[in-house]
């Protein structure tokens, strides 16, 4: 993930708080149908969710979370079937926040 002088670093290089939750959202890859995923970590800028499809590091891809339309993000890593994903644009704080609360 970029930096720039105007966004606040926190732990371990990151732009965003993140918090853990557990829940399920939906993933599509384009030209794909959709299915869940386990989503685990969740911060304004971006995920971590677990799933058996394999998308390559650099794709991007769209994510229903609970309540919101359809987002783009971006797959930044992969550990097994653990995926880093990083938004296109950013959720707004206080959108995170909720959703952080909402799916603990």
């Amino acid at each position: 993930m970029l930096t720039s002088a105007n966004t606040k670093t926190t732990t371990k290089g990151r732009r965003a708080e993140r918090a853990p939750v557990q829940a399920r959202a939906r993933f599509r890859e384009p030209g794909f149908n959709p299915f869940d995923v386990e989503l685990y970590d969740l911060s304004s800028t971006g995920f971590r969710m677990v799933t058996f499809s394999r998308p390559q590091i650099g794709k991007a891809i769209w994510v229903s979370l609970p309540g919101l339309q359809p987002l783009e993000a971006i797959i930044r890593r992969a550990d097994g079937n653990n995926y880093g994903c990083e938004f296109t644009h950013p959720l707004h704080p206080s959108v995170a926040k909720h959703l952080q609360v909402k799916l603990r």
